[in-house]
């Protein structure tokens, strides 16, 4: 009877064991699980170009402050910053390709690291100028954004006690009668602000945000010097003032990114060396290595001369991708991509680019070619040359 009881409370012993093995690698496997969701889910910025944010000045009653002056120095920090977005300041094309001179380093605006390589890829080919590689007329493409952006302050408003209140709204701006010129204590900051996207070719409204001073109205309690801030916008930026702005930019930033979901990523072709097309976008836009892209040719309508006249409109049919390339270096502003698919027609100069899919997970870049060092060699030999071919041929295409 004992050995019969001690059989059985064994039993049990392990049948518990098991269930708590079994629980064990479910929550287990729940926490991978989750960890795995939490990878975020790779995409690529818009290339935009940022116009001009309209406002009203703020007038006190010693003079007045250029509102429109730190609104729109705050949006481009703003840009920068944003996770959708990224940003073009100048052109990557600075002239015409029929004003380029041989050898020419000034064609392109680019950083000086990607000025160089791009130097490079053309010698790499065997051409030592630019003007060859523009015979079509759709270089121009290279130097539009996916989108251009713009806004409006609607209204600022600063709400002190007693219910003095400084600012404007598209009614016009506060009367400053009764205020002291020394300055006000504000309670409250609210601000009203629109910003649209629009085509930079045709200035059509691709999506529009409205932040609300529902939204933005914001505690503050700070003393307003009026004589500070009519000095210059330095006083400003001390204030939790700019932070209410921020605040609002960055909203309506995100509510365009939102609109602009629907419209699908693209960028152009700035050069084709046969083998291998440099693009417009690289760190800034989140390319990588391993990713794949798709290349048209669009068909172009002007009123007049191609790319000196007012465009009329153009695309390129869904399957008629002409190559598709796998990124192999990415600089700040472009990437390389190596041809791995075409057909019988090259890519042209401001061809549409566009993301055919990202590197695995599991992607291996090329492997660097170096080879382990011998430690029986002395330390003081070292080689004459570094290692790698500083001067590579023209490429070939895999």
């Amino acid at each position: 009877m004992k050995s019969q009881g001690t059989v059985k409370w064994s039993k049990q012993i392990f049948k518990a064991g098991v269930m708590i093995a079994g629980a064990a690698m479910t929550m287990g496997n729940q926490k991978c699980e989750q960890k795995q969701a939490e990878v975020p889910v790779r995409s690529l910025k818009k290339i935009v170009e940022m116009g001009a944010i309209r406002s009203s000045p703020l007038i006190f009653p010693n003079g007045s402050f250029d509102f429109q002056f730190v609104a729109n120095e705050q949006i481009y920090g703003v840009l920068m910053e944003s996770k959708e977005f990224a940003l073009r300041y100048a052109p990557p094309i600075a002239v015409p390709p029929e004003q380029a001179r041989s050898g020419d380093q000034s064609f392109f605006n680019l950083t000086k690291a990607d000025g160089q390589m791009m130097k490079a890829f053309a010698e790499a080919v065997g051409k030592d100028n630019y003007d060859v590689q523009y015979a079509q007329t759709a270089w121009c493409m290279v130097n539009i954004p996916q989108a251009k952006l713009s806004g409006a302050v609607n209204s600022f408003e600063l709400i002190g006690g007693g219910g003095l209140t400084v600012g404007f709204t598209p009614a016009g701006n506060y009367s400053t009668n009764g205020l002291a010129s020394a300055g006000l204590n504000v309670e409250w900051a609210q601000l009203d602000l629109s910003m649209m996207a629009t085509r930079p070719l045709t200035s059509k409204v691709m999506t529009a945000a409205n932040v609300t001073t529902k939204q933005t109205k914001t505690k503050v309690n700070f003393g307003l010097n009026f004589g500070a801030f009519t000095i210059g916008p330095s006083a400003y930026y001390q204030t939790p003032l700019a932070q209410v702005t921020k605040n609002a930019l960055v909203k309506a930033v995100g509510e365009l990114n939102s609109g602009l979901k629907s419209e699908e990523w693209h960028t152009r072709v700035m050069a084709n060396h046969d083998t291998h097309l440099v693009i417009v976008g690289g760190l800034d836009v989140g390319l990588e290595a391993g990713d794949q892209l798709l290349v048209y040719n669009e068909d172009y309508y002007w009123e007049g001369e191609p790319c000196n006249s007012k465009y009329l409109g153009g695309g390129a049919a869904a399957g008629s991708a002409v190559a598709k390339i796998e990124i192999d270096w990415v600089g700040d502003e472009i990437s390389r991509g190596r041809v791995i698919e075409q057909n019988a027609n090259n890519a042209v100069i401001g061809a549409k680019v566009k993301l055919f899919q990202f590197h695995a997970a599991d992607y291996k870049p090329q492997d660097p070619g170096v080879q382990p060092v011998d430690s029986s060699t002395p330390a003081t030999q070292t080689p004459s040359k570094p290692i790698g071919n500083q001067n590579p041929g023209k490429p070939g295409r895999g």
